[in-house]
């Protein structure tokens, strides 16, 4: 297989067997679990010319489709939901396609998402501050990260970037894996924590966050 001598035969099953059912593919997870997270940026790029079926120096949509074949030939082909979402996610330009910079930002431990709005040491030391369970303060993580003193366009970015299903919302279940968003990895909140961070967004009682009420948010 074409990732043959650069992740391990057992890792690549377990990865391609975790998102078996439709819907289930998520790309944090799954280089985490494939160990693509941890290689160096030349191993990436190798990875990246691989995806590149037809050698354009983007990987496009159908290529993205049928991701998980690279992996293993009987893989399923992505949803076209998981396409969108794993596109999305990668296109930090907005051309409908994934160029190899941000293909190598998105596979490293630091996600891809806020590569180009945040600082590595600030994601870091934000997250190295709401490690113990119960210790996630939102203002105070938004002050540490540096998302608090970024520009109304940067603060929409990064609500797009955590909004995953691209509803226009921020649900509970998103705030919940709030912390995935900035390191593969990282902690899902508490019970406690989630509803708390909710509450103090949630300024018009729906359940949800919207933008303008992300941006207070960070703001406020």
């Amino acid at each position: 297989m074409a990732f043959a001598g650069m992740l391990s035969d057992e890792d690549i099953k377990a990865a391609v067997q975790a998102c078996q059912a439709a819907d289930s593919f998520e790309y944090k997870n799954f280089f985490k679990a494939c160990g693509l997270a941890s290689k160096s940026a030349d191993e990436v790029k190798k990875a990246f010319q691989i995806i590149d079926q037809d050698n354009s120096g983007f990987i496009e949509e159908e290529e993205l489709k049928l991701f998980l074949q690279n992996f293993s030939t009987s893989a399923r082909a992505l949803t076209d939901k998981e396409t969108k979402a794993f596109l999305s996610a990668g296109d930090s330009d907005g051309d409908g396609k994934i160029g190899i910079e941000a293909y190598t930002a998105n596979t490293s431990e630091i996600t891809m998402a806020f590569a180009s709005v945040l600082k590595d040491a600030e994601i870091t030391a934000a997250l190295d501050g709401c490690k113990a369970a119960g210790s996630f303060d939102h203002k105070k993580f938004f002050k540490a990260c540096g998302l608090s003193g970024k520009s109304a366009d940067e603060v929409k970015k990064a609500f797009a970037i955590i909004d995953q299903d691209k509803s226009g919302y921020i649900e509970e279940e998103e705030l919940k894996l709030f912390l995935q968003n900035f390191k593969a990895g990282a902690r899902a909140l508490s019970d406690a924590e989630t509803k708390a961070f909710l509450k103090a967004g949630d300024s018009d009682g729906d359940g949800k966050i919207g933008v303008d009420e992300f941006a207070s948010m960070i703001k406020g």
